[in-house]
């Protein structure tokens, strides 16, 4: 069963993101450019395949993995293909993980998504260690990281916590 079958996509209007199923409200920056689910199904296509390169088994793994993951939404400061060096985002994601015990905690979670970046085909580098903030009341663990290789150079922050059976993450880019 598709994680799509249980969770909703969320809801956004005026700027503000709300998801029933995994109950977290967000308010996005006002004027950024969003992107419907088929540019995100692309955005994350283009990624997956950014990071499996050549390895077919990584490339099997991966795309076996898109039935755990809902792509809950995606925001661009300026709209994509925009004249600009560089172009901040802010993407959420759902991954199913109840399946998986010894993910108990966003750190867990962390541990495989740094094994599975460093497992591809771009250059990675995570500045500092996993920490802990608190969003809204939440506890996040939080990783950083750099990629380069790809022209200019881009740094993310995964922001991660478990809900309901899912890692709920957010990947600012800039």
């Amino acid at each position: 069963r598709k994680a799509t079958d249980e969770i909703d996509f969320g809801t956004l209007n005026n700027s503000v993101y709300h998801n029933n199923y995994l109950e977290f409200t967000l308010r996005i920056p006002s004027g950024w450019s969003v992107q419907d689910q088929e540019a995100q199904h692309r955005m994350a296509s283009r990624g997956l395949a950014m990071v499996a390169g050549d390895d077919k088994n990584l490339k099997a793994a991966l795309k076996a993995s898109e039935l755990q993951i809902v792509n809950l939404f995606a925001v661009f400061k300026y709209p994509l293909g925009s004249p600009v060096t560089n172009n901040p985002a802010l993407m959420a994601v759902a991954e199913r993980v109840a399946q998986l015990p010894g993910i108990q905690r966003g750190k867990d979670y962390l541990f495989h998504a740094r094994k599975l970046l460093e497992s591809g085909q771009v250059q990675v580098h995570f500045p500092t260690e996993i920490y802990t903030v608190r969003l809204g009341g939440i506890e996040f663990d939080v990783m950083d990281v750099e990629l380069s290789g790809l022209g200019n150079p881009v740094k993310e922050k995964y922001y991660t916590t478990i809900r309901k059976g899912y890692a709920l993450i957010f990947v600012v880019v800039y």
